[in-house]
């Protein structure tokens, strides 16, 4: 991953949890170790999608980077948000752009769709 797209990725990580702080996820309230303990893909059966980015998504993202790992080949989280807002479920559209850009940006797709 170049340093340029790892910079954007950093950005897009920012902009995600300074919006889950406007949105009052606390930074503090960490999930309990049996919320941890999810075997479900995203935490879904123990921990609302706000929680899940606050402390595994953001998390382990900000790991990576500080260790200077590689970055998942793809992400494709957004997909999971679709279908919660499809399913009643009340997600906020920033988080939802935040998310998408993180997807694009990890995955390696300019906004058309084609590999970067």
């Amino acid at each position: 991953m170049s340093e340029q797209r790892r910079e954007a990725v950093v950005q897009a990580l920012n902009e995600l949890e300074q919006r889950l702080g406007e949105l009052g996820v606390p930074a503090g309230d960490r999930p309990t170790p049996e919320a941890l303990a999810s075997t479900m893909p995203f935490c879904y059966d123990t921990m609302d999608v706000e929680a899940w980015l606050q402390f595994i998504f953001l998390g382990r993202m900000r790991e990576l980077l500080e260790q200077g790992d590689p970055l998942p080949e793809s992400c494709a989280i957004t997909p999971y948000l679709e279908m919660l807002r499809a399913s009643g479920r009340s997600v906020d559209p920033e988080i939802c752009a935040c998310v998408g850009e993180l997807d694009r940006l990890i995955t390696g797709e300019s906004g058309s769709g084609e590999r970067i």
